[in-house]
C-alpha cells in the first residue's frame, strides 16, 4: 500500500512517526512524508523519502507571535487554545493548496499524521483514504476529550479550526480519525481518543556520532538537563530557567550533560570540570546512560526518559507541557517545580530524591517496563494493512 505521512512543524511531532514509517517500509510498502521545507533535512535524515509542501508561512514566526507574553513564569501567562492552534491551522491551508493535489495523482492507501497536522484529515477526505493519528505524548484535552459528538466539537474548537475543517468537509466527532495509534503510557493520559491502539513508544531523535566519553564510567551520577527544541524559536526568553539549573547542579557531586542545543557557551559562565555541554545529542543515545533527567517537560522527552527507566524532574514552561508535569509526578515516576520554584535549594533537594528515592526510581522502572511490553511499530503493520484493504 501507499502510506503518505505528515506532521506539525515541530521535530517532536514528526519524530515520534519515524518508527512506524520505518516499519511500514520494512514490511514493503510505499511511504511519503511530507512536510514544510525547516524539516525536509529531519526526514531525510531519518532514511525516509520527503514531500516538501506549504512553503511561504513560517510557522516558528506564526507560532512565536501567538505565543508572545505566553511563557511560564514571572509577568507569563498560559497560552489559550486559540493561541497554540491558529497558527497550525496557518500552515494547513498552506500545506493544502500542496498537498491536496499531490495525493489525488499518488493516491495513497492511508494517511498518517500527528494530531496538530490539520491537513491530514483534509488530504484524507479529498482521496477517500482512511485517516489514521499518532499522537506525541500527553495530549491537550482542551481539544481532543471533545471529540464526542459534532455539537460539543463545535462548541470547543476554534472558530478558525472549524472554519478551515467546513472548507474541505471534514467530519467532526468520533469519525474525524478512524485509528488512533498511541504510544503515552496509560499512567500519563490526560484522555483516551476514540479507536485507540496502544503501542510501544520507541525513541526516534535523530542520529549523531557515538562520542567516546558517553560508555566510559562518569564516578558520579549522570544527570542530564535538556530543554527539548524550544530555544531554537524561542530565545534567550526560554533559557534563562535552564541556565539556573545547570549553575545549580555544577554545585553538586553529579557529572551534569547539559544538552541545550546550540547556545552561547558564555551563557554558562565559567567552564565547570563537572558540567559536559553538548549542542546535540539524540536522547535515545544519552538516556540509558544517565541516572536522572531534567527537562521542560516535551512529550517526546517525558517519553523517552519513561523508555528508559529514567526518573525526571519536570520544570513546564509552555503549551501543554504543564499537563506532563502534572500526570508524570501523579505516576510517581518523577518530580516538578514551576520556574518560580528553582532555586539552588530546590534543585538540590528534588535531583538528590531523583537520585536517592527508591519510590520514585522504582515507579519510572515500572512504567520503562510496561512500555517495553507494548507492541511495537512493527505488530502495528497488519491492523494497517487490513484498514487500508476495507476502505478499498
Amino acid at each position: 500500500m501507499r502510506v503518505l505521512f505528515t506532521s506539525a512543524t515541530f521535530r517532536s511531532h514528526l519524530f515520534p512517526l519515524v518508527p512506524l514509517a520505518w516499519a511500514l517500509r520494512a514490511a514493503g510498502h510505499d511511504v511519503r512524508v511530507a512536510v514544510q521545507p525547516p524539516l525536509v533535512r529531519d526526514v531525510l535524515g531519518a532514511g525516509l523519502p520527503a514531500i516538501e509542501a506549504g512553503a511561504g508561512p513560517d510557522f516558528m514566526i506564526e507560532l512565536k507571535k501567538a505565543l508572545a507574553g505566553g511563557l511560564e513564569g514571572p509577568g507569563g501567562t498560559t497560552p489559550s487554545i486559540e493561541q497554540i492552534v491558529v497558527p497550525h491551522v496557518r500552515i494547513a491551508e498552506a500545506f493544502a493548496a500542496d498537498l491536496v493535489p499531490f495525493a489525488r495523482r499518488w493516491s495513497p492507501d492511508l494517511v498518517v499524521a500527528d494530531p496538530a497536522a490539520f491537513v491530514a484529515p483534509v488530504v484524507a477526505r479529498a482521496v477517500g483514504a482512511p485517516l489514521v493519528l499518532h499522537t506525541w505524548g500527553p495530549m491537550p484535552d482542551q481539544l481532543w476529550a471533545d471529540l464526542v459528538t459534532e455539537s460539543e466539537v463545535r462548541q470547543n474548537w476554534p472558530k478558525e479550526l472549524l472554519a478551515f475543517l467546513d472548507k474541505w468537509d471534514v467530519p467532526l466527532g468520533p469519525d474525524y480519525a478512524d485509528l488512533v495509534i498511541d504510544p503515552c503510557p496509560d499512567e500519563l493520559l490526560a484522555i483516551r481518543m476514540a479507536s485507540r491502539h496502544a503501542t510501544r513508544y520507541v525513541p526516534y531523535n535523530g542520529s549523531a556520532l557515538t562520542p567516546s566519553w558517553l560508555d566510559e564510567p562518569a564516578g558520579r551520577p549522570r544527570v542530564c538537563i535538556s530543554w527539548g527544541t524550544t530555544s531554537d524559536f524561542m530565545g534567550s526568553e526560554v533559557l534563562r530557567t535552564p541556565l539556573r539549573i545547570v549553575e545549580a547542579l555544577a554545585d553538586m557531586d553529579v557529572e551534569v550533560v547539559a544538552a541545550l542545543g546550540k547556545i552561547d557557551r558564555g551563557l554558562l559562565g565559567a567552564p565547570r570540570d563537572n558540567v559536559r555541554v553538548v549542542d546535540w545529542l539524540p536522547l535515545s543515545m544519552l538516556l540509558p546512560t544517565c541516572d536522572a533527567l531534567i527537562n521542560q517537560g516535551g512529550p517526546g522527552t517525558v517519553l523517552a526518559a519513561v523508555a528508559s527507566g529514567v526518573p525526571q524532574l519536570v520544570v513546564p514552561q509552555i503549551s501543554a507541557q504543564p499537563l506532563g508535569a502534572e500526570l508524570l509526578t501523579a505516576s510517581g515516576a518523577g518530580l516538578s517545580l514551576t520556574p518560580d520554584e528553582v532555586t539552588a535549594e530546590s534543585i538540590e533537594k528534588t535531583v538528590s530524591e531523583l537520585l536517592d528515592g527508591s519510590s520514585v526510581r522504582a515507579a519510572a522502572q515500572a512504567l520503562a517496563e510496561r512500555n517495553a511490553a507494548r507492541p511495537d511499530a512493527t505488530q502495528l503493520v497488519p491492523a494497517l494493512q487490513a484498514l487500508a484493504d476495507s476502505a478499498r
